[in-house]
């Protein structure tokens, strides 16, 4: 019996895949088997999934699908199924598929021309992945297909990464379509939480509501986790998919051109203060306060974030200031400052300081000698016993060469030479030497009178 010929339509790309990455690219391309019947329908979708990086096999009903998978040794990585078919419509053909265990795990997609309140019950029934109701965008099919294609279908978490699936593109594809569940961040603290085509709650960073949702698809980044399953908690925002095309979606794309184009977020800039004077009068008071909270140590992001304007208002703004020179890049300021620099010619040297220190430590030694001295001998004693090491200049004072010509010569032991710290000497001047004992001054003032002398005393 001869083989029955093929009936589907092979999608090429006519580019190369820019979505996916070099790993990807140079590995074995992901199978799709997308069944849709109008024509016009199956080419553009086709296309937009070829573009993608995936291979593509197009049929008209569920029996030419039902064939193909018979005939192919491998089953496809992703089916997609309009519902309205003729012979088997779409749900009944992702129920077939779930029965057969090859076909099990497959993820299945439902396109629904005409949609029934009643639909969206009968399709978590039968199995199917997600159900998208048309008009639907290609992009939206295409990053939902990016997300599950090639996974198993009863996965709990679908990994993916901003660089290849950004975080706008899945957020409008997941409220195209009527499931349930939360998006969030592995890198930093931020998620969203979707429930039948609406977001319902999104938290960012310490922000909650629709401006967490708005700088979550702004800022975040890295790998996140989309994982489907009811939720039930209460919410803080309702956004439908209209609103999000809107309100949100515009500024966001504007977001976007203006960081390939704009100053880079990570960019530590400062403020030009001779520019700004210039500028001054032309610039509004919003602008000025954005003005101020640029310090050079902090990046476009944190003041973005910190920034009570819009994200793209800001963005904008902080753009056109640097165009007019208001704000200037962190790290030329810091060069100029050091060229600018004056030569530390009054800082003391190493051995300056050495000296310096010394000096210090002689002069601490002389107070406590001093305080000794005013104590009595034994505290002298003890200051010389607990002094530093350093050697103490010392004033010889000879007590012979103060006594008057006309004192009679002294007789006996040889005259006592005392020895007092230095700073004693400096302040002589000051009454120090008043801390002396009275008998070593009695020789000088009386030079005729009896009594003991002053060797014999000490």
């Amino acid at each position: 019996m001869a083989a029955r010929p093929s009936r589907a339509t092979i999608f090429e790309p006519v580019s190369t895949a820019a979505g996916l990455s070099p790993r990807a690219r140079r590995a074995k391309r992901l199978r799709v088997l997308l069944v849709e019947p109008d024509p016009r329908a199956q080419a553009e979708l086709g296309r937009a999934l070829a573009e993608a990086g995936f291979e593509v096999m197009g049929v008209a009903s569920a029996e030419d699908a039902q064939a193909e998978l018979a005939a192919a040794t491998s089953v496809p990585n992703l089916i997609i199924s309009e519902t309205e078919l003729e012979g088997l419509d779409g749900f009944t053909f992702c129920d077939q598929l779930r029965a057969e265990l090859r076909t099990a795990q497959v993820p299945v997609f439902l396109l629904a021309s005409r949609k029934e309140t009643f639909h969206h019950a009968l399709a978590s029934s039968v199995g199917a992945d997600d159900y998208l109701s048309k008009p639907v965008l290609a992009q939206d099919v295409v990053a939902l297909a990016r997300l599950k294609a090639g996974r198993r279908s009863s996965e709990v978490e679908f990994e993916a990464h901003s660089a290849r699936l950004p975080l706008m593109h899945i957020a409008r594809a997941l409220l195209t379509g009527a499931r349930s569940g939360r998006v969030v961040l592995k890198d930093c603290d931020g998620l969203f939480a979707f429930r039948n085509g609406h977001v319902v709650d999104a938290r960012f960073q310490g922000e909650h509501g629709v401006l967490a949702f708005r700088r979550l698809l702004s800022f975040g980044s890295g790998v996140y986790g989309v994982s489907f399953g009811p939720e039930l908690h209460r919410g803080s925002l309702l956004m439908d998919l209209a609103f999000l095309r809107e309100q949100v979606l515009p500024s966001l794309e504007r977001f976007e051109r203006l960081r390939e184009v704009g100053v880079p977020q990570a960019a530590r800039l400062t403020v030009d203060f001779q520019r700004l004077a210039e500028r001054l009068p032309e610039l509004p008071d919003e602008v000025i306060g954005l003005v101020r909270l640029f310090d050079g140590r902090r990046t476009v992001r944190s003041v973005l974030l910190d920034c009570r304007l819009t994200e793209v208002v800001a963005f904008e703004a902080i753009t056109q200031l640097f165009v007019m020179g208001v704000l200037a890049p962190a790290c030329h300021a810091e060069e100029q400052e050091r060229v600018l620099d004056a030569p530390r010619f009054f800082e003391p040297m190493e051995a300056e300081a050495a000296r310096v220190a010394r000096e210090a430590d002689a002069q601490d030694a002389e107070e406590r000698a001093a305080d000794a001295l005013e104590a009595g001998p034994e505290g002298h004693e003890e200051a010389q016993a607990s002094g530093t090491s350093q050697p103490e200049e010392s004033v010889e004072i000879d007590l012979d060469e103060e006594v008057p010509a006309e004192a009679p010569a002294a007789q006996g032991p040889a005259p006592i030479i005392l020895s007092f710290p230095q700073v004693a000497a400096r302040r002589r001047g000051e009454g120090v030497l008043r801390a002396q004992p009275a008998e070593v001054f009695q020789l000088a003032s009386g030079a005729g009178s009896k009594g003991p002398r002053t060797a014999d005393k000490v």
